[in-house]
């Protein structure tokens, strides 16, 4: 559902911790979030490289003074504001996922984090715990389930248009994943 007549008194002060230059993901957050105005991208920790991350980051319009060299340094930075980030989107790799949206609920923001949210159930719980402890929004982003070809499938499935379903034959390309990997 596209939301274009909904209009906030300001828009959600929203920061993104990876998804620097280059990234399909980050790219995907930004694109969703900046749509309908109901987002302003204010602070970010885009790059390991802090440089490279400041330099993409004024490019997007962020004032260098809250680009970020880290997810802590911006969590930090930004809860002392009076005009600090409410809500942050998680576009790094899988395996700090779980690390930052922690610091981020305990932080008091809301979050989007890219897939997966966490390694284990334990700490799917505990993360799920601390968003409602906080009263905060922590989503995991699956933005192509809202394709409406994917709700075409479903409803196809559902009405048994194509029988029962035993196998599911999938391609999934972009990015970086389009050079064979026997040359990189």
């Amino acid at each position: 559902m596209f939301n274009e007549e909904r209009r906030l008194a300001a828009p959600i002060r929203w920061g993104m911790v990876g998804g620097g230059r280059g990234s399909e993901i980050g790219h995907a957050h930004r694109a969703g979030a900046l749509r309908d105005g109901m987002f302003q991208l204010v602070a970010s920790a885009f790059d390991l490289n802090a440089e490279r991350g400041r330099e993409f980051g004024t490019n997007l319009g962020v004032d260098a003074s809250r680009c970020y060299d880290s997810y802590q340094a911006m969590f930090d930075a930004e809860s002392q504001r009076d005009d600090g980030l409410q809500a942050v989107s998680i576009a790094t790799p899988n395996g700090t996922h779980f690390a930052i949206s922690k610091a981020a609920l305990e932080a008091g923001l809301h979050v989007v984090c890219e897939k997966p949210l966490a390694f284990t159930v334990e700490q799917a719980l505990e993360l799920k715990q601390l968003a409602e402890q906080n009263n905060r929004v922590f989503a995991v982003m699956y933005g192509y389930s809202g394709y409406p070809m994917l709700h075409q499938a479903r409803e196809m499935v559902k009405r048994g248009d194509i029988g029962d379903v035993r196998v599911v034959n999938m391609q999934f390309a972009h990015g970086f994943h389009n050079t064979a990997v026997e040359e990189s």
